[in-house]
């Protein structure tokens, strides 16, 4: 048995479902004393169960590098289960439905967190004792000694749960790298012998492409011995490794960055996603809250209750972005940055700034299209203009809709950037968030935010 480790998912998902509905029906039994099951709750099992699977698919619960760390799966379901529980709660307060018990729904949550998190620790455990007794696993040799090898290499020793057992390394320079005890290193030349003596099931190739002839003579060996053969290129050379290939016909096309905003459905998802968010925070918080900080804004100081400056959007359009008005009116507001100190900082703005309130108006900007929740955060035109001359990538954040949260703030790289490498760390991450964007990676991003603002954080003020 090898190459299963793909469909460990299927495991872990279908256990989850079982103990979905067995922590329903336990906890209707406890709560009603009987199995016998209304029709009203024969429904909200169903929905019960279609929330879990859209929920935990948004969030990718069942990729491989999420169901083999104890810590990941933990935080994993952790997210899933409120965000179940929100959905639970919006679904049943739309349709104005009260007759279901508080107490039956809070002892499911409570087993299904718990049993699930038991269930997936047996099954990794029951993985790994499996593995230790030799089974399904791919055995594999790496053909190069630099460092894509040396990635390789790291990979393959870093959990028995991926499923790939190295068996040898082999390379007429120097390795590059220090090799695992029991793993064979050799010269090139050594490799097929020892490849057919250990029944090799994958060879993974890390030199140069342009040895054309040893690569054919490679793949020729591979498909005479039932091996399969990979080419692992080296994109190193490139600022942001992470790559796609398509083919126009038979001509294999290489695309350096991955967009998967490019593609309409995930558009489509990000905006539907933005929109409900957004109308929600504005009916349900912003209604309240904006003349409540209006109020205050007007007692601290003169001038108008929403800061409206001009910013870079997506496609580098210029557009009006809103916030709560935190400082002093003055001049230089559109070419100076906020500090630390700042004198021009009203007493209720350095409140509203330090819990993030600040922000609120921007929910306004989201409904209306020029922002988004999670994205690069929009700069001042005169910054954009500055720092487009100095950053070689700055201009590619602009390919999608700025902000109100990302990437780049939830890792430490918010507020003020003293320094350019300040600025250069944000476009790092705000390039990396575009090309590996996902909902799931949306929903992280603004869980962190939030936990952000409970938590403090001293870029802000």
């Amino acid at each position: 048995m090898k190459g299963y480790s793909k469909y460990f998912w299927i495991v872990h998902f279908s256990g989850d479902l079982v103990l979905i509905n067995l922590s329903f029906l336990l906890s209707y039994y406890y709560k009603f004393n009987t199995f016998n099951f209304s029709d009203k709750y024969i429904v909200l099992l169903i929905f019960f169960n279609l929330i879990w699977i859209l929920t935990s698919f948004l969030l990718k619960l069942y990729a491989l590098n999420r169901i083999r760390r104890l810590d990941f799966v933990l935080y994993n379901l952790f997210k899933a289960a409120v965000i179940n529980v929100l959905l639970i709660i919006a679904l049943l307060f739309s349709l104005k439905v009260t007759v279901y018990s508080r107490e039956h729904l809070s002892i499911t949550y409570l087993l299904l967190f718990f049993m699930v998190f038991f269930w997936r620790y047996t099954i990794i455990r029951l993985i790994y004792l499996y593995r230790g007794m030799g089974f399904n696993y791919k055995r594999v040799i790496i053909i190069g000694g630099g460092e894509v090898a040396k990635q390789l290499n790291t990979y393959f020793n870093s959990d028995d749960i991926l499923g790939f057992r190295l068996l040898g390394v082999f390379c007429n320079q120097e390795i590059s790298f220090e090799i695992k005890e029991g793993v064979k290193s050799g010269r090139f030349e050594g490799f097929k012998s020892f490849a057919i003596e250990n029944k090799i099931d994958e060879i993974f190739y890390t030199m140069p492409l342009t040895y054309t002839q040893k690569i054919k003579e490679l793949v020729d060996f591979c498909d005479k011995n039932m091996i399969r053969f990979k080419i692992v290129p080296d994109f190193r050379g490139f600022m942001f490794k992470r790559v796609n290939v398509e083919f126009f016909d038979d001509v294999p096309v290489v695309t350096l960055r991955e967009e998967p905003l490019t593609d309409f459905i995930n558009r489509f998802i990000k905006r539907t996603f933005d929109i409900v968010f957004s109308f929600l925070v504005i009916v349900f918080i912003l209604s309240w809250l904006y003349p409540i900080i209006a109020i205050l804004i007007k007692f601290s100081s003169k001038g108008p209750v929403l800061f409206k400056q001009a910013r870079s959007g997506v496609d580098n359009q210029e557009f009006r972005c809103y916030k709560f008005r935190s400082m002093a009116q003055s001049d230089d507001a559109d070419i100076k940055q906020a500090v630390k100190g700042d004198n021009r900082i009203t007493k209720i703005g350095a409140f509203l700034r330090k819990s993030s309130l600040d922000e609120f108006p921007q929910f306004i900007n989201v409904f209306m299209g020029d922002m988004s929740i999670v994205g690069p955060r929009p700069h001042m035109l005169l910054h954009t203009e500055e720092y487009s001359a100095l950053i070689n990538k700055y201009m590619v954040r602009q390919l999608v809709r700025p902000g109100i949260t990302g990437a780049a703030q939830v890792k430490g790289y918010r507020g003020e950037t003293k320094e350019l490498e300040d600025m250069e760390g944000r476009i790092r991450l705000d390039v990396w968030y575009i090309e590996n964007w996902s909902l799931s990676l949306d929903i992280n991003i603004i869980f962190h935010t939030v936990w952000n603002v409970f938590k403090g954080d001293e870029k802000v003020f």
